[in-house]
C-alpha cells in the first residue's frame, strides 16, 4: 500500500523543476503505468502531487544507480513506495525489492521472455538483421503482444541494452561478493561476463556515432550506469572513475582475445594489457 502523502497539487513545470525529469518523460512514464494518474482540472491541464515526485526520483536512481530497465522498475516501484522515505532510497532495499519480485515470478512472464530473446538476438546478429517477428517467435509470444510492452524495435533495443548491463552486473557482483578484487583481476572477471553481450553495446555505440535519434543519450546513460555500478561493487572511490577504468580494461581484454594471435606479435610490437 502506497503511503498517503500530502495532497498539495502543482503543475507539470514544478514536477520538472523538483525532479529534473523532462515533461515528455513524465508523460511517457504515465502512459507506461509507472506513475499514478494526474488530476485533470481542464481538458489540457493536469496537477501532480508528492507521490509523483517521489516516484520519479526513485525511477531515476533505479535507472542510474542500478541500471534497471523500466519493466523491472514498474514491478518493484509499488513495494518501494510503500516504505518510509528514508528506507525507499536505500540501495539494499532496492536489491531486496528486485529479489522479491524475481521470487514471485515463477515461470518467466511473456515480457521477460521477450526481453531475453531480444538481448540474445541483438548480441548475436546486430540491430539490422533482427526483426520483431523473429524475436516474438523466439520468445513464444504473439506479435500483437509485442506492442503491449514496447512501442518499436528501437524501444526494445534500448531496453535490451539496459538488461544486458543488469545481467553483467549481477554476474560481476557475485564475483566480488566477498570483497573487492585487484584491478587486473576485476577486469578479467568483467571481461568474461561482458564478452557475449559486447556486440550489443558496440551496436549501440555505433548508432550513437551515426547520430541516430536518441542513441547518444541512451549510450551515455548506459555506460555511465555501467561504470558507476562496477566502481560501487568494487567499493572504490570515486566509483565512476574507478569503474570506468575497469570497464576499459575489460573491453581491451575482449578485443585482444578476439584478435589472437595478435597481428602485432609477428612484428614484435605486442604490448601487455593496461595495468
Amino acid at each position: 500500500m502506497v503511503p498517503v502523502l500530502a495532497r498539495e497539487r502543482f503543475p507539470i513545470g514544478q514536477v520538472v523543476a523538483r525532479t529534473g525529469v523532462p515533461a515528455a518523460t513524465v508523460h511517457h512514464y504515465l502512459r507506461l503505468g509507472l506513475l499514478p494518474p494526474a488530476r485533470r482540472t481542464a481538458p489540457n491541464r493536469f496537477l501532480y502531487d508528492e507521490r509523483h515526485v517521489q516516484a520519479l526520483r526513485l525511477i531515476r536512481v533505479l535507472r542510474e544507480r542500478r541500471g534497471l530497465p523500466l519493466r523491472v522498475i514498474r514491478s518493484v516501484l509499488p513495494d518501494l513506495l510503500g516504505l518510509e522515505r528514508d528506507q525507499a532510497f536505500r540501495p539494499e532495499m532496492w536489491d531486496r525489492a528486485v529479489g522479491i519480485q524475481m521470487g514471485r515470478g515463477g515461470r518467466r512472464a511473456p515480457a521477460a521472455r521477450l526481453l531475453d530473446a531480444a538481448v540474445d538476438a541483438f548480441a548475436r546478429r546486430g540491430y539490422a538483421d533482427v526483426n520483431v517477428d523473429e524475436i516474438c517467435r523466439s520468445a513464444r509470444i504473439a506479435k500483437g503482444s509485442f506492442y503491449r510492452h514496447y512501442r518499436s524495435k528501437e524501444d526494445l533495443f534500448f531496453a535490451a541494452a539496459d538488461a544486458a548491463v543488469a545481467e553483467i552486473l549481477e554476474s560481476f557482483g557475485n564475483a566480488v561478493a566477498t570483497g573487492p578484487l585487484p584491478s587486473d583481476r576485476a577486469a578479467e572477471v568483467l571481461a568474461r561476463s561482458m564478452e557475449p553481450r559486447l556486440p550489443l553495446f558496440m551496436e549501440l555505440f555505433t548508432r550513437a556515432i551515426q547520430r541516430r535519434p536518441g542513441h547518444a543519450e541512451v549510450a551515455r546513460r548506459t555506460f555511465t550506469t555501467f561504470a558507476q555500478r562496477v566502481g560501487e561493487l568494487q567499493k572504490a572511490e570515486p566509483a565512476l572513475m574507478a569503474g570506468a577504468l575497469v570497464l576499459q580494461q575489460a573491453a581491451v581484454l575482449v578485443f585482444r582475445r578476439t584478435l589472437e594471435p595478435s597481428p602485432l606479435a609477428a612484428l614484435g610490437l605486442e604490448t601487455s594489457a593496461p595495468a
